[in-house]
């Protein structure tokens, strides 16, 4: 019988995500609002003071109606809602984040 396909779980790739964030000057703050359900998994703060807000997901994973619907209202604001699969696109935000930061 064959291996089945390894991925890793939202909070595993969430908890990578925070610690680069953290190694390169960010606070990551896991993100919940009471009474408001479908925000994103993270709210990451740069030292420029801008945010990235940032939802997981497994390569697998799907996002809701419901966090579709609280994205679309957040980037109404102004701001961007990045959805990840994966450690490495998560860091590649921050990083591509910081070094718009570093150049401006």
């Amino acid at each position: 019988m064959g291996r089945g396909v390894f991925y890793m779980t939202e909070s595993q790739i969430e908890r990578k995500i925070c610690e680069h964030a953290k190694l390169r000057g960010c606070i990551a703050y896991k993100f919940t609002s009471p009474g408001r359900a479908g925000v994103p998994d993270r709210v990451i703060l740069l030292p420029d003071a801008s945010v990235i807000f940032i939802e997981v997901k497994t390569p697998t994973g799907i996002v809701s109606a419901l966090q579709k619907n609280e994205h679309r209202l957040i980037q109404a604001c102004g701001h961007t809602v990045y959805v990840v699969d994966s450690v490495e696109e998560g860091k590649k935000i921050i990083d591509m984040k910081l070094r718009k930061e570093t150049n401006e």
